[in-house]
């Protein structure tokens, strides 16, 4: 079910802008019925920490709509959104023979969409592709307006293209998963659309505050809607970002260049934009565009934003300005604010305020501000191998009479006890185990696994939990130990903290709080 959709207007070209509250499957469903008929051959692309959660419930929702599917996952994070990365992209479009009919989905935040949509456009010249964001960021900004492209060492987006895709399509409800960082990153740009566009959407920013975290449900989801309303709205006059469109830039000068400045290692973006927004403001004041009470509530809303301390010396910020994709005839337009809702753009900022912001800014980076909020809950990984999916059918004298589904009911209430986040994963492919495992490095606090046959074989498997360094605890129904001679091995256990057998299911739940215990040690 659609929540709400957007059209995004470009000439004879229209492009939807969906929201929903349902998840990823609903996605896929949006899909067929974007391309009709046709079936054409889809490549997702996504980072690792994303996959883990999601990529598995759209590629199989594609397969059972009769697509075919491939799947290309790079680490995530800023510090991967290269040429290197998006080389990696094209070879596997070309390895695999790809088409210019074919489609690529962007399956993720920012980051994804930019290089999905980049790949699009640059491979055979040019094929469709269709954003389905997964990050509040993404949602109300990166993933609207076809700007796609990757990174430079000497800044940030500096190679890249305009490339619309098909559509946009947002399952509201991934942001369930979405890390506390990933929050404050996505309420920068709404924040920042609040500002560009005035009421009703800063009201609520103003009302309520910069962590969007604390907003009810519906008032956020309404709040993603307002914020791309904006950007569509601009982006719908200056598809080619050389008039109007530039508004969107605000606060983002001082931003990527504090990005750059930091090697994108100590800020996300949002923190960034949070702080180039500040940057902005207080200029616009000293400027002379915006009166000092106005100026006073932005910043006291502004402030309120949590972000790491970041250290930067001001003279390697102004260099990273220079390298601004929004510097023409070597002139820096600024957006400024003249009131809330009234962004301007001005070239005539003297050189002695950008020096003396920067200097500012830099101050302000260095102190940082923490947040208050307790620790975020320990995540464990529970992951099931080979035809554990078929309990309660499989040799009940062996394995129990309960099913698969009553497992994960059990678990998922043994986990709500001890306030633990929970990610149950099954395959039945070997290959699938491993990615899963690998993929658990950027999430997982811990792994429950029960490998099933791969106990025995699966040097890969093995490998996998010795890698990714994650404490795993192994479980099975039965006991080895008692069992035919061939089962009697396992190449997976040494690789684990522990092994627990001969519990039936609730193996599960004494594997889940001796890692607790070790967790919490």
């Amino acid at each position: 079910m659609i929540a709400h959709e957007l059209i995004l207007r470009l000439g004879s070209r229209e492009i939807p802008v969906r929201h929903s509250a349902n998840g990823v499957a609903w996605a896929a469903s949006e899909v067929r019925r974007l391309v009709g008929g046709k079936r054409p051959r889809v490549c997702i692309v996504t980072d690792e920490r994303v996959a883990l959660h999601y990529e598995s419930e759209l590629r199989e929702s594609l397969r059972t709509g009769g697509f075919r599917v491939s799947v290309f996952a790079f680490p995530p994070g800023e510090a991967w959104k290269t040429w290197q990365t998006l080389s990696r992209i094209l070879d596997q479009l070309a390895d695999e023979q790809f088409a210019r009919d074919d489609l690529i989905i962007g399956l993720g935040g920012g980051v994804v969409t930019d290089m999905a949509g980049f790949a699009a456009a640059i491979y055979k010249r040019g094929m469709n592709w269709i954003a389905v964001p997964t990050s509040l960021m993404a949602m109300a900004d990166a993933a609207l307006g076809g700007k796609t492209g990757v990174n430079h060492p000497l800044g940030k987006n500096l190679i890249g293209v305009f490339h619309q895709p098909l559509a946009m399509l947002a399952p509201l409800n991934v942001l369930a998963t979405l890390e506390e960082r990933e929050w404050r990153s996505g309420a920068a740009e709404i924040v920042k659309c609040a500002l560009l566009s005035g009421a009703p959407l800063w009201n609520c920013v103003r009302d309520l505050g910069v962590d969007l975290l604390r907003w009810p449900t519906k008032t956020m989801n309404e709040a993603v809607r307002l914020a791309a309303e904006t950007k569509i709205e601009l982006v719908s006059q200056d598809e080619r970002d050389v008039g109007v469109r530039r508004f969107l830039n605000f606060g983002h000068s001082f931003a990527h260049a504090l990005e750059s400045a930091t090697g994108y290692a100590q800020l996300s973006h949002g923190a960034a934009v949070f702080l180039g927004m500040r940057a902005a403001v207080r200029m616009s004041f000293v400027f002379g565009v915006l009166d000092e009470k106005h100026a006073s509530e932005i910043e006291t809303v502004l402030a309120a934003a949590i972000f790491p301390a970041a250290r930067v010396k001001p003279d390697r910020l102004l260099t990273a300005l220079v390298q601004d994709k929004k510097t023409t005839s070597d002139a820096l337009h600024w957006v400024l604010l003249s009131a809330v809702g009234e962004p301007v753009i001005r070239a005539d900022v003297p050189r002695t305020l950008v020096a003396e912001t920067a200097e500012w800014l830099c101050g302000i980076a260095a102190q940082g501000k923490s947040s208050a909020r307790t620790a975020r809950r320990k995540r464990i990984l529970v992951v099931n191998g080979p035809n554990l999916n078929l309990l309660g059918l499989r040799e009940p004298n062996v394995y129990g009479s309960e099913s698969y589904e009553d497992l994960l009911i059990r678990l998922t209430e043994y986990a709500r006890e001890r306030d633990v986040e929970l990610l149950l994963r099954q395959s039945n492919l070997e290959g699938d185990l491993v990615e899963i495992v690998q993929r658990a490095r950027h999430w997982a606090d811990g792994i429950v696994i029960n490998p099933g046959g791969y106990t025995h074989t699966s040097v890969a498997l093995r490998d996998a939990l010795a890698a990714v360094e994650i404490p795993a605890i192994e479980v099975h129904l039965s006991d080895l130990e008692k069992r035919e001679p061939f089962r009697q091995m396992s190449l997976t256990a040494e690789a684990c903290r522990a092994t627990i057998m001969g519990q039936g299911v609730a193996g599960y739940a004494q594997a889940m709080n001796e890692l607790i215990g070790m967790l919490n040690a």
